[in-house]
């Protein structure tokens, strides 16, 4: 699986994209989102 991040500065704060490639068969659209949620939060709580 190949994840490409992007971050941009928004006038509320900055806003993530993240583009997903070659997701392996047999993870769902739930996992994957709970996945990239978790990530998402530990990241926002390094960064406080």
């Amino acid at each position: 699986m190949t994840m490409t991040w992007s971050l941009a500065e928004v006038p509320t704060g900055t806003r993530v994209t993240i583009i997903c490639e070659n997701v392996p068969y047999g993870i769902s659209r739930e996992d994957h989102d709970e996945g990239l949620k978790s990530a998402l939060e530990n990241l926002a709580n390094h960064l406080e």
